[in-house]
């Protein structure tokens, strides 16, 4: 398809609908560990190797997140399965969508699996003995409305802070078993969990890369009202959110995450919201948890100034081991900073050597780090707020 590259866009949240109950069309079976940092876009198994596709691969074999195996030299599959399935009752096109996300690398766009192909790696995993073939053009169509949805929200974070970056899709990695911080966090606070994670990183017109994290949920109740969707439809399919955010993988995007939503408040972009949740606004904290705006600035300063090698590191690291380190060492010394016996909890984890320990401590520090942005967009946005009142009230008594 000339410069299109025929190798799939990741599997997004076709999931909560009863044809595909589990989201991507591949399970993810990594275990997490204290290494899966959020310094580097690729699951850290054992013996894993750093792939270009972002996935994990064993034996120098290199898989995308359909569990196709793919050629590392230019990210297509090697043997792309358009044969049916053994049992298969019923034909499905072997058409793929072109879509609209934009490649990394080249001058075309990423494309989707055929229904035939997003069957096949249903079967393969061993996760499509329930899905009928009369299912799967719904499914595919909701899953391809999913990715166009979630590239949106991404553009829309590029466009509005970095504008005529020119981002790509370089390459994605799927990971439903992976609460993000911030989905933690928000767990912990009442709200459901989300039912699929993918981290996307793209690739801007000056060579730097920049990794997303994009959290899917459900919403039980709107399942009734949904319809399928064509591929930029954005109202059909309403019981399935997304949430992309830039990963704290520096001080800057730190900053970008605080910054965005405040321009949304002013108007400066539209902003996709949560979803809705008993456990009241997303934005809420408690009030004796609210920073004044320059606790913010003192703390940013201190972070800058302790980090600054942290940072660094995570921007040069070139391989998924010194990648891993850096990103722990830079939540350690926000930690630090930040809540300082978390950072404690987890220098004794460490040296008891206790996996689970560490693990939990790791997550503790990251909880914390993640409670701080809330904290401090929350005081911004106040000072947002109150600005704008007093520009109002000027401009009505002129």
């Amino acid at each position: 398809m000339g410069n299109t590259s025929s190798t799939a866009v990741p599997a997004a949240a076709a999931a909560p609908m009863k044809p595909a109950q589990e989201g991507c069309p591949v399970k993810h079976n990594d275990a997490a560990t204290p290494q899966q940092m959020d310094g580097c876009p690729v699951k850290h198994g054992n013996n894993a190797a750093s792939v270009e596709e972002g996935c994990p691969v064993k034996k120098q074999k290199v898989y995308n997140v359909y569990s196709q195996e793919i050629d590392p030299t230019n990210n297509m599959p090697s043997n792309p399965n358009q044969e049916p399935k053994e049992g298969q009752k019923y034909p499905l096109s072997t058409n793929r969508v072109t879509s609209t996300i934009p490649k990394g690398g080249t001058d075309g766009t990423w494309t989707y699996p055929s229904e035939q192909m997003f069957f096949n790696a249903l079967r393969r995993k061993g996760k499509g003995e329930d899905v009928h073939e009369g299912h799967v053009q719904t499914i595919v169509s909701i899953h391809n409305n999913m990715n166009e949805r979630a590239w949106n929200q991404v553009a829309e974070w590029e466009e509005t802070l970095y504008p005529g970056s020119d981002a790509k899709l370089l390459r994605f990695c799927g990971r439903p078993d992976d609460l993000s911080p911030i989905a933690r966090l928000k767990t912990f606070l009442g709200y459901d969990k989300p039912f699929d994670r993918h981290d996307w990183v793209v690739i801007r017109n000056d060579n730097t890369e920049q990794r997303y994290v994009i959290d899917y949920y459900f919403d039980d109740e709107k399942a009734a009202q949904d319809a399928v969707p064509r591929l930029h439809d954005v109202t059909s399919v309403k019981s399935i959110t997304m949430y992309a955010r830039p990963a704290v993988d520096s001080l800057s995007n730190v900053i970008d995450r605080i910054k965005f939503p405040i321009l949304n408040l002013l108007g400066s972009t539209q902003r996709v919201p949560l979803p809705t949740n008993h456990a009241g606004n997303d934005t809420d904290v408690d009030t004796e948890d609210v920073l004044s705006v320059d606790q913010v600035n003192e703390t940013f300063e201190k972070i800058q100034a302790n980090c600054k090698t942290c940072f660094t590191n995570v921007q040069t690291c070139t391989d998924e081991a010194s990648c891993a380190q850096a990103a722990t060492a830079l939540q350690f010394c926000m930690a630090n900073i930040l809540c300082k016996p978390d950072a404690v909890k987890f220098t004794t984890a460490l040296a008891s050597g206790d996996e689970a320990r560490i693990e939990e401590a790791y997550a503790a520090m990251e909880t914390c780090v993640d409670r701080f942005e809330v904290r401090s967009r929350a005081a911004l946005q106040e000072q947002a707020r109150v600005a704008a009142r007093q520009m109002s009230t000027a401009s009505s008594t002129a």
